[in-house]
Parts: structure tokens; C-alpha cells; sequence
């Protein structure tokens, strides 16, 4: 049980508890241990506070989702998990707050930028609220979701976990130039200024970066482009995706050679590169199987290879 484990352990880190035990995750270069003649007590946090934007049960995210609140729930401090619906039973219902009928389906008819971004700030909203409540030790959330909840964690003094599904987002450089987004000019229009309101801009998610105690990463490529920006080793922490070897196995090797790509059909995936990469390897008797939404975006590509 691959994922529960990294769980636990990662909240174990998190109170900043050192053990001698090996742990799937690691804090990356640690400091030294602060040598004491008396035994440190472990203690987990008594009540989480998790939010998502992304449904809990499911796939993609959405298994994350419920890998790390199955963790919490059955060593029990799970609190409240806030995230857009829920597809399991194994978590009582009561610990989950659905945001599946939400007013931002409203204006659901924008482009997805604009939709996806008025959704994470109104699921951020709903969070900070409950965080404001006092009833909670610890925060966990992503990257992009949660600005306002942490400032509200800040206020409250509550620990913060913050996971980064990618890289830092001015990448492994030292330093980023970038041109300041056009000022609105007198031919835009108040419904566009009002749209552009609704945007993820990229100093939201820098100000989350450094509000967050610490911060989940995926690699150590990931972990590199965070250090060239100057944060401190102990705020990084590495935990890998991990798989649960007793449910998932690998099957009868096929006689044909079988690639298969899982996911949004959308360049931020790298459908273009696969495609390419596919194409250039010209393999005899091979298939390259995709299994997601084909976006419009992707269809080109289609077209081309």
C-alpha cells in the first residue's frame, strides 16, 4: 500500500519529527538532527483540512485525492476534505464537503482558462472560510487552488502542505524576464476586463510557494527548479507517485508492441512529443494507443502523424 504509507509518513515529517525508519519519501538534504538527552515525542495533527481541485475517487488527481485522505482517515485526523464531488464510499460522506452544484457553472460557457480559474478561486474562497473556523491543525492543498486559504492559515498559525504537480513555474532558471501583461486600454471592453479578473496569473502561484511550510514535490529535477530560486532545502519535500503492487499487476505480455498514452489530449500533456517521438522511432508491428478527451488543440497533431 504504496501511497498510504508515503502519507503517513509525510505528515510524520511534516511536524518536523525525525525517525531512523527508511521512508518511501524524503526530506531532501536535511539538517542535522538537534541532539537532546530526552526523547522527542511524535505526535500526528488531530484534524486536516484538505482541498483540491478535482473530485475524490476516481482517476488521475482525483485517485491522489483519495489515496492521501484514506491515509489520514484511517490513522484518524482527517477533518474536512473540500474538493468539486465525491466517488467513494470507503470515507464517510460527512468528512467531505462536494462542491459539485456550484454558482461558477454559471458562466461555464467561457473558455476553459477563464472557467477552470473562476473555479479554483471560488473552491479557495469556500476553504478560507473553513479554515478562518479555528477547528483545524494542519492544511493540505495544491499548487494554484489555495492563495487565499493560506493567508487565512498564516492569520490562524496552522502548518500548510503544498503539493506541485509540476515544476516551479519560472522553470530551472535563476532569473525570468518577463514582459508585463498589456494594461487594459480604452477599447477593452468591461466584460473582457471582467474575464481577465478570472485568470491564474503566475504571481499567485509564486506568493503560494512561499506561504506554504512546505512544499510536495515530484522529482528532483522539480526540487532543482525550486532550489535555483533561492528555497531552503527543508521546505522541499520528495515524494514520488507511487502504485499499489497488490491491486495493479502487470498482465500477459502482448505479442505486438503496445505504448499507451493516458490523459488530456492537450499540449500542457506533451501529446505533440509523443506523437513526434512516436512517429520518429517508425517501429514495425508496434501501436500507440491514447486514451483520453481529444482536445482541438491536439487534432492537428492527429492529422500530421
Amino acid at each position: 500500500m504504496f501511497r498510504s504509507a508515503e502519507r503517513r509518513t509525510l505528515y510524520l515529517v511534516h511536524v518536523r519529527q525525525n525517525t531512523s525508519n527508511p521512508m518511501p519519501g524524503e526530506t531532501l538534504n536535511p539538517p542535522a538532527p538537534v541532539r537532546s538527552g530526552a526523547p522527542v515525542a511524535r505526535t500526528l495533527p488531530t484534524c486536516l483540512l484538505y482541498s483540491i481541485f478535482a473530485r475524490i475517487g476516481g482517476s488521475g488527481l482525483d485517485t491522489d485525492a483519495f489515496e492521501t485522505l484514506r491515509a489520514s482517515y484511517r490513522e484518524g485526523f482527517l477533518g474536512k476534505a473540500i474538493a468539486y464531488d465525491n466517488r467513494q464510499k470507503e470515507i464517510p460522506a460527512s468528512r467531505i464537503r462536494s462542491l459539485r452544484w456550484h454558482p461558477v457553472r454559471l458562466i461555464s460557457f467561457l473558455d476553459r482558462p477563464y472557467y477552470y480559474g473562476a473555479k479554483k478561486k471560488y473552491l479557495d474562497w469556500i476553504t478560507s472560510r473553513e479554515v478562518a473556523t479555528g477547528r483545524y491543525d494542519l492544511f493540505h492543498s495544491w499548487s494554484g487552488d489555495c492563495l487565499r486559504s493560506l493567508k487565512a492559515a498564516k492569520q490562524g498559525r496552522i502548518p500548510s502542505v503544498v503539493e506541485i504537480p509540476t515544476w516551479h513555474r519560472d522553470g530551472g532558471k535563476e532569473k525570468v524576464g518577463r514582459s508585463k501583461p498589456a494594461a487594459p486600454t480604452a477599447n477593452t471592453s468591461s466584460f473582457q476586463r471582467w474575464k481577465n479578473r478570472l485568470l491564474l496569473q503566475r504571481r499567485r502561484f509564486i506568493q503560494e510557494y512561499d506561504l506554504a511550510d512546505l512544499l510536495l514535490v515530484l522529482s528532483e529535477k522539480a526540487a532543482h527548479t525550486f532550489r535555483v530560486r533561492g528555497f531552503p532545502e527543508e521546505k522541499l519535500y520528495y515524494l514520488p507517485r507511487g502504485v499499489d503492487v497488490e491491486r495493479f499487476r502487470p498482465g500477459k505480455r502482448p505479442k505486438k508492441f503496445r505504448a499507451v498514452f493516458a490523459g488530456a489530449l492537450i499540449r500542457r500533456k506533451g501529446i505533440q512529443h509523443v506523437l513526434k517521438a512516436w512517429h520518429r522511432l517508425n517501429l514495425t508491428d508496434a501501436e500507440l494507443w491514447l486514451v483520453g478527451f481529444v482536445h482541438e488543440e491536439a487534432k492537428p497533431y492527429l492529422k500530421q502523424f
